[in-house]
């Protein structure tokens, strides 16, 4: 899956708040050297917001727009006709045919392309074509390496 659309939003320490507050603060009031605030981050809400859309989700639309790439992963993702993704249902089971089998051959093994592992992107030319669509060269893998890698 495409890197490009990752994103954690903000880290929870909630766990840590609470697990402060009834151990330690419990016994210290605010003004006392020990005591640790909790931890939140709604006293900036405004700036990281302002931040996100400016470096993030700008810059997330603009790579979209002129590479596609979260396009062309979909795209290859419905030109797979193997059995790897049948996991990917409706009903949110996992068929037998799914289940990817130590030292066993699959007929047509799911192998996502390297340009949906970028994490950075220039404009330059030579980076829209490193993510262009062109296919990918195969790796000269031994018999023996290529099998381990099938599962």
């Amino acid at each position: 899956m495409p890197s490009l659309g990752l994103l954690l939003e903000e880290p929870i320490y909630e766990s840590y708040n609470n697990r402060v507050a009834t151990t330690i603060n419990a016994k210290l009031e605010p003004s006392h050297p020990d005591y640790r605030p909790p931890i939140t981050f709604e006293p900036y809400r405004e700036a990281i917001n302002v931040f996100k859309q400016k470096y993030i989700y700008d810059n997330m639309r603009l790579v979209e727009d002129r590479n596609g790439l979260f396009d062309s992963w979909m795209r290859h993702l419905d030109a797979y006709s193997g059995t790897d993704l049948l996991y990917l249902n409706l009903k949110g089971i996992i068929p037998p045919q799914a289940i990817i089998k130590k030292n066993e051959r699959r007929e047509n093994p799911f192998r996502e392309k390297k340009r949906f592992d970028a994490t950075s992107f220039s404009v330059d030319d030579d980076a829209a074509k490193a993510v262009g669509d062109e296919d990918e060269e195969e790796l000269s893998l031994s018999k023996k390496d290529l099998a381990d890698t099938e599962g």
